[in-house]
Order: C-alpha cells, then structure tokens, then sequence
C-alpha cells in the first residue's frame, strides 16, 4: 500500500487534445528533494467507498520543490478517469521520489534526450534543472509523436531553444495531408540520429517513451557504436 502525502491539485492545463498538466502542491507546504528523471506514486482516494488506485508518474518540474507537475494522458482508464473529472482543490496522495532513470549534470557536459510522447516528461525536469543551476550543458532532443497536435508544452520547448539553445527536433509519425506539417516525419531511428546529432558518440543518451520505442533506439544506439553505459533508459506502458 502506498503511503503518501496529501497534496491538493493547484493548477489544471490542457496541454494537447489528450494530455493534461497536473500540479499538485504538499497540503502542509514542504518541499522534496528528487533528481530529474525520477517518479512519483499518486494516488487516488476515495474515503466513502474505501477505494484507492495509484500510478506512477514521471515528474516534470525541476527539483526541490513543494509543488510536483505531471503530464499525463487521459485515456479513461480506472486513475485517469478520475483526473478527467478532477478540479483544483481535490485531494491526492503522492509518494516520492522513485526509479534509476536519474539525470546527473556532473556525469558529461554534451547529452541526447530522446523522448515519444509523454516521455518527454522527464526530460522536462532535467533541462528546467539544467537552467535552475545554470548548467553549461550542450543538450539535443529528438522528441516523437503521433500527430503535430500532440506536441506537450510547445511554447515552452522553443523557450528553451531561445534561452538554453536546447534545440528539440520533433518527428511526426502519423502525418496527414492537410495538417500543416512541414518537419521531420517517420519514427526515431539510426539515421535520424545521425542526421541530426552526428557527435551522438560523444554524448551520455537518455531514451524514454513506451517500450518498442526504447527497445529500438537502444538498440539502434548500440548498433551504433554508442557503449551501452552510455545509455540511460525508462520505459512505461508494461
């Protein structure tokens, strides 16, 4: 059973037609400590019926903080149907931090993230991180998803691109006619890494998304060349 802290939803924002930001702030105001890339445990309470149901979620805002943001995709299952109709105020229970996928600053100053849908997630943490301290750290992202409405928090990746020059690659792998997308289609692979990234070599990369997609660019990784203690990876969906 998990055994969490009450937090209270501060803020609500839709971020695409299926992915929502929740941030959730510690009902008694104190701050946790977490290295990016880590999760969180939130759980869902209802004290009528006894009933609780927890997920793991990757947290998205940098560390430390009294306030934990999640980007999470609404896909009324037994939890998200519950955040469907949640409002600000409502109470939630989160256990934190969690997981290996941890994001070291110190370990190398020239990263690759590569991220599928809401695996973005994480990277979301460790670049806010990375601007928190001021880190002077030359950081690529190639960054997947379905259509080019599903872009999570767009505005903010081409801040980062202003302010950081963290440049973000999107690819799009459904396209359809009509909708206006003129950048990179097709699904993350060796080629696209090297097109784009062609010191790939000399980076420590970070892979996360759903498992055939860090599954295959693992392994495109390695195939590569690339020595797989180089290679961080998280996976969900399983």
């Amino acid at each position: 059973m998990i055994v969490g802290k009450p937090y209270l939803i501060s803020e609500i924002t839709k971020c695409t037609p299926t992915v929502t930001s929740f941030k959730f702030k510690a009902e008694d105001g104190t701050s946790i400590d977490f290295v990016p890339g880590m999760f969180a445990m939130v759980e869902y309470r209802n004290e009528g019926t006894g009933e609780r149901i927890s997920r793991a979620f990757s947290i998205a805002n940098a560390p430390p903080s009294s306030t934990l943001e999640f980007l999470i995709s609404l896909i009324h299952g037994k939890f998200t149907s519950k955040l469907d109709t949640a409002k600000v105020n409502d109470r939630y229970y989160i256990s934190a931090p969690y997981g290996q996928f941890k994001f070291d600053v110190n370990n190398k100053d020239k990263l690759l993230f590569l991220a599928g849908g809401t695996g973005i997630a994480p990277f979301m943490s460790m670049i806010k991180h990375i601007e928190g301290i001021k880190a002077e750290t030359n950081c690529k992202v190639i960054y997947s998803v379905k259509f080019p409405d599903e872009i999570i928090q767009k505005e903010e990746l081409e801040r980062f691109k202003q302010d950081l020059d963290i440049e973000t690659i999107v690819t799009v792998t459904r396209p359809k006619e009509g909708d206006g997308w003129t950048g990179e289609k097709g699904h993350v692979d060796a080629t696209m890494i090297q097109k784009y990234v062609p010191d790939f070599k000399d980076r420590v990369s970070y892979i996360c998304g759903p498992p055939a997609f860090v599954k295959a660019l693992k392994a495109a990784l390695v195939g590569l060349g690339v020595d797989e203690k180089e290679i961080k990876a998280e996976m969900w969906g399983e």
